[in-house]
């Protein structure tokens, strides 16, 4: 499995915000800019096959309109394009349009081929096709200030990505770390959880029950100090991974296609247990 780090900041950071790219095909969240840093990077918008909103703030969603612009405004897709999240998402996306370009909507659905999966409060599972591959996506509710998911990611070989969306820590995230072989968590504050996020103080105490467990560090503000944990690791804004179900190699963030060797900041953790390229 590839996993490529499209953002990894909060609201108040360098960072751009949160968003990730599992191998090419699986897109987690579309905040505001994630399409033209996708470009930045030499990835293609238009080949995201399924899309997974972990919730409806604007620092996750808001670029949604201009993934269905990349996907169709030019071409047409021949498949379905699966968009799966909160209860409510297909009306938020109609919403988003009305505001942004008015009237066009019928025009980009038919050329996207949109497929809603809407995932309540008791979670829910999807499996198919994405970038020729079958997966396994299995969505649990986590606790935010807005009605949140976590997801597991599954490929064709028993990878399993972990991503615990914004959360305060509770029963899911354990439930995730458990579960998978590498996690990417809410590390928003130093030491002190509010707002619906987790603290790095949680995150390594969580990394401490878990030594196994590899955990990439997402939606970080400026202010969190470099991780202790041999475990956790900071990545930077456009940096790639391979990983498979026991091992994580971290790619120099200076070698991704189309990104400048300043983009995004460097890992605050030495990732010398884990493998490096």
């Amino acid at each position: 499995m590839e996993l490529q780090f499209i953002g990894t900041g909060s609201i108040v950071s360098d960072r751009l915000s949160s968003s990730a790219l599992v191998d090419e095909a699986i897109l987690i969240d579309t905040p505001n800019g994630s399409m033209k840093a996708m470009r930045r990077y030499g990835l293609k918008p238009e080949a995201v096959d399924v899309c997974l909103i972990t919730h409806f703030h604007a620092d996750h969603f808001f670029d949604i309109v201009f993934l269905f612009l990349e996907q169709g405004l030019l071409r047409q897709r021949g498949t379905d394009l699966v968009l799966i999240g909160p209860l409510g998402f297909e009306e938020r996306v109609q919403r988003l349009f009305e505001l942004a370009y008015p009237g066009s909507w019928e025009h980009i659905r038919p050329r996207t081929r949109p497929s809603f999966v809407e995932i309540g409060d008791n979670g829910g599972e999807w499996e198919g096709l994405a970038g020729g591959r079958h997966y396994q996506v299995k969505a649990r509710p986590v606790q935010h200030t807005v009605p949140t998911l976590g997801y597991r990611v599954t490929d064709d070989r028993g990878t399993t990505l972990g991503c615990t969306g914004d959360t305060a820590y509770c029963p899911a995230v354990e439930e995730l770390a458990s579960t998978s072989s590498t996690l990417i968590a809410d590390t928003t504050f130093p030491t002190e959880a509010k707002a619906g996020h987790m603290s790095l103080r949680e995150v390594e105490a969580l990394a401490g029950r878990h030594p196994d467990l590899h955990i990439l560090s997402t939606h970080i503000s400026d202010d969190v100090p470099a991780p202790t944990r041999p475990n956790v690791a900071f990545p930077a804004d456009g940096q790639r991974f391979t990983l498979d179900s026991h091992t994580l190699t971290a790619h120099d963030p200076r070698a991704s296609d189309g990104a400048d060797a300043d983009a995004g900041k460097p890992l605050t953790k030495n990732l010398s247990h884990w493998r490096f390229s």
